[in-house]
């Protein structure tokens, strides 16, 4: 494995264009009047030196992961090359090696490398045991209460204003239209329970979620608003979950919103007024149209009850709570 410094001249030109001077194979090929196909192979052989002399992948999937790692992808393929290296322990080993390399030029700007499946389940047990502790301090202290769902106020004033009907009827597929309505009626919500979503240990993507009800028309629905989401690889789209255990849980369908440039997805979902509240919400990514158990999790997260004072006696307003 050769180090930046071992590299030929013209190796470590192309790579300070591409990660320093942040400038595309086109931009390079138009800079050096050549084509762009001869640029991509270059700037290949470059990141190949500082690999390993023998990984354990083919050239096809090395070259792939060079352009991830220089920048040089779509939305999609750069969530099928990370959703790749999440499911291959080789390819996370050379994707870690070349970007070690990589670090003096690239710094902050290289994307991360997905954990190995043991580190995101270490993670997701460390954050379910952490947002427990804030689930208890929460619930000791009706301050606390407050401060978590002002958090989520501005998601709620949102779906008053605009109601997206992201799932369908009962044929419910992924979708990459979105229909958006007024709200029937001007009625104020309660919010029933809320809580924040979190990603895998290398993930940025975030969420808001509540589940409220419309007291006079007994309307319950299910807000997430998610950011810095990647655009599902092709052939999958990203589904909700009401999590209650690890043998029970309640899919609520396939957002058919697109997820917009910024990775921002919201979600507002029609619930049956019996449904439980659930443990936790999470968003997975699923390759089935009737998915019977949650696919690959994305984003999880705890959910409070909320504790309100209507007519100043202190009540917890939840669905009924028969088992889904």
């Amino acid at each position: 494995m050769a180090s930046l410094d071992s590299l030929t001249d013209p190796q470590r030109a192309i790579l300070q264009l591409l990660l320093k001077r942040g400038k595309s194979y086109e931009e390079i090929a138009a800079l050096l009047k050549s084509d762009t196909t001869s640029v991509q192979g270059r700037a290949h052989d470059a990141v190949s030196a500082l690999g390993p002399e023998r990984p354990d992948i083919g050239d096809e999937r090395r070259n792939e992961i060079a352009d991830y790692l220089l920048g040089q992808q779509t939305a999609s393929r750069r969530a099928a090359t990370r959703e790749y290296l999440e499911d291959s322990a080789e390819g996370r080993t050379w994707a870690r090696s070349v970007g070690g390399a990589l670090r003096p030029l690239g710094g902050d700007a290289l994307p991360e490398i997905p954990s190995e499946p043991a580190e995101v389940d270490m993670a997701f047990e460390a954050l379910d045991r952490r947002t427990e502790r804030q689930n208890e301090v929460a619930r000791s202290s009706q301050l606390g209460t407050k401060i978590l769902f002002g958090a989520v106020g501005l998601l709620v004033a949102i779906a008053l204003v605009l109601v997206l009907d992201i799932f369908g009827s009962d044929d419910d597929k992924p979708s990459t239209s979105t229909v958006t309505r007024t709200a029937p009626e001007a009625e104020e919500p309660t919010v029933i329970a809320a809580g924040n979503l979190r990603g895998a240990s290398g993930s940025s993507a975030t969420a808001q979620t509540a589940i409220v009800n419309y007291p006079k028309s007994n309307r319950y629905k299910l807000l997430v608003a998610i950011k810095k989401l990647p655009v599902p690889p092709e052939g999958s789209a990203y589904g909700v979950w009401l999590y209650y255990a690890a043998d029970n849980a309640l899919f609520v369908g396939f957002p058919k919103g697109t997820v917009t440039d910024e990775g921002n997805l919201d979600v507002v979902a029609d619930l049956e007024p019996q449904t439980p509240t659930p443990k936790q919400v999470l968003v997975t990514r699923e390759r089935v149209e009737e998915p019977k158990k949650p696919g690959r999790v994305v984003l999880r997260g705890n959910v409070i009850v909320a504790t309100t004072k209507p007519d100043s006696t202190t009540t917890t307003t939840t669905p009924q709570t028969t088992t889904p």
